[in-house]
């Protein structure tokens, strides 16, 4: 048992022992609470404990080592558990589990237990698990949390036909009833963190507990529902609130019976009514959805002169625990590696960094204002403001090296001696673009996709291409990109005409012409376009 969370969790929580029996999958309820009576008995330790009290200090003051009792060294033990899930099947029954057990003799020098011990150890651990009775409620202990099963639809105002299903999310409180709802497009862990923070929001406060149902965005894994996996968001966001999630038993709804009954309640008194109007926007649908649920909680309890919302006000609101000063954010997470250009790019923007993370994998933790850089052993680096504008560059001076021709083949002679091997046109195109940006890394990336295009296609067509550009202002990538392709066919097409033109053409008259397949070229236009120039004579 971890002692000190155990304590945490009663002192500063407030939760019961069976409460934090079912937070911590390490104990049980009366283990617990037998604990904390010992603690409480024991004059040697009080809470809040010293800074050098340790969980094994704690075991040694208040437990001493007392020996094996004498029946489990006679008697040969069972598992109640598979007891219970026997007993399911139809036609079996307690006496005949025992003949079974019985049959089995002495293991290890312990021999079965009667029938009538049997039943009775048995008995004693149902009693204990099949709580049935009312759980009584106490104020800002619990909120519960799950979907409804009916949804609502956003319409295309274009196309009508076309509709987007929303999801309606329900938080409520185990003591007053008071609840909160909201539609969801997607039910992925950002809309599910968002929402609740939203709900967190309206009630003003946090329960010690909360309870959620089994599905994704919560829970990963609850098969026993003893030891739960949680959606590591989901567990970072009830660190951040200084919660405890306790999932519900899986296909239980027993477990979590407040929201349960809301589900019903929005679905029969809500949902069915605003099923039958139309939405072309969220956050239309859930302004209605709120003044709804607003009525419902302020609707006076059948049979009595109070509503949920006056028990809230009244006996629940002031026992929530605080909210923190910020709100939990979720993080995108994703693996980056800065290029040569001294950046990394994250959803189509270019960051920047020093020289010494030059080639290294980074990790990138993207929340809605910042990006939060960490190395590949999750150590801090620094931050980013967020961009949202594609192709954005944000950039701290500090990064830019002064100089480049240290910095590997990636600087501004090498771009410049490549676009002059192809041509003049291709040269004063890379300039301009190296011109643009106030950091010639900046441009590092177009120069080599411009360049790359002669090896692609040919010298021959980027150099066209680029002509053009520059003449009509248009020195960018996109330009080259969208282009290129069209000067390499008609390079392609009059390369293939030289070849099969007849020698015999060549010496006609200026004023004639050249027919191939219903084209026609004046001789000469298409000297000029091979560079040669000449005289009317010749």
């Amino acid at each position: 048992m971890d002692y000190k969370k155990v304590l945490r969790l009663h002192f500063v929580n407030h939760l019961s022992g069976r409460e934090i029996a079912e937070s911590c999958s390490d104990c049980g309820k009366t283990s617990v609470n037998e604990f904390l009576k010992r603690f409480r008995e024991c004059p040697e330790l009080s809470y809040p404990l010293q800074k050098d009290i340790t969980n094994e200090y704690i075991e040694g003051l208040l437990y001493k080592r007392p020996g094996v009792p004498e029946d489990q060294l006679l008697y040969r033990d069972f598992s109640k558990e598979a007891v219970y899930k026997a007993l399911a099947r139809k036609g079996e029954t307690l006496k005949h589990l025992w003949q079974k057990y019985n049959a089995v003799g002495v293991v290890d020098g312990r021999k079965p237990m009667s029938y009538r011990q049997y039943c009775r150890r048995y008995s004693e651990w149902a009693d204990s698990k099949q709580i049935t009775f009312h759980i009584q409620r106490y104020p800002g202990v619990n909120l519960e949390l799950d979907y409804a099963g009916k949804q609502l639809y956003l319409h295309n105002r274009r196309n009508p036909e076309e509709t987007t299903k929303v999801t309606i999310f329900i938080a409520a409180l185990t003591y007053s009833d008071y609840f909160y709802a909201e539609g969801m497009v997607e039910c992925d862990i950002r809309n599910w963190i968002r929402v609740n923070n939203n709900a967190l929001a309206y009630f003003g406060g946090v329960t010690p507990t909360v309870t959620p149902d089994n599905c994704k965005v919560a829970v990963n894994r609850n098969k026993d529902w003893i030891s739960p996996v949680l959606n590591k968001d989901f567990q970072a966001w009830a660190e951040h609130n200084d919660t405890v999630i306790t999932p519900a038993k899986a296909k239980s709804p027993r477990w979590k019976p407040i929201v349960e009954g809301h589900v019903k309640i929005i679905t029969m008194h809500i949902l069915v009514d605003m099923d039958e109007m139309t939405f072309y926007s969220l956050d239309e649908l859930n302004r209605v959805l709120m003044e709804r649920v607003s009525a419902e909680n302020s609707k006076s309890f059948e049979g009595l002169t109070y509503s949920r919302y006056d028990l809230f006000t009244t006996e629940e609101k002031e026992t929530l625990l605080p909210l923190p000063l910020n709100c939990f954010e979720y993080l995108e997470r994703k693996t980056v590696k800065v290029a040569q250009d001294f950046s990394f790019t994250f959803d189509k923007v270019h960051y920047s960094m020093p020289r010494k993370y030059l080639r290294q994998e980074l990790e990138i933790r993207a929340g809605e204002k910042e990006i939060y850089v960490y190395n590949k052993h999750s150590d801090y680096i620094r931050t980013h403001k967020r961009s949202y504008t594609p192709k954005d560059w944000v950039i701290i001076p500090t990064d830019m090296p002064a100089e480049y021709k240290d910095y590997g083949y990636w600087n501004v002679p090498y771009f410049q001696q490549k676009a002059s091997s192809i041509g003049p046109n291709t040269r004063v195109l890379i300039d301009a673009v190296i011109r643009k940006y106030a950091y010639p890394v900046q441009a590092f990336r177009s120069c080599f996709g411009i360049l790359r295009y002669a090896e692609r296609y040919s010298p021959e067509a980027l150099e066209r291409c680029c002509k053009d550009a520059v003449l009509t202002g248009k020195c960018n990538y996109s330009y080259i990109c969208n282009t290129v392709s069209t000067y390499h066919t008609v390079a392609s097409s009059e390369s293939a005409s030289q070849d099969e033109k007849p020698q015999s053409n060549v010496q006609a008259s200026v004023s004639g012409t050249y027919k191939d397949n219903d084209s026609k070229y004046s001789l000469k236009n298409l000297l000029k376009r091979q560079g040669t120039e000449v005289s009317h004579e010749e």
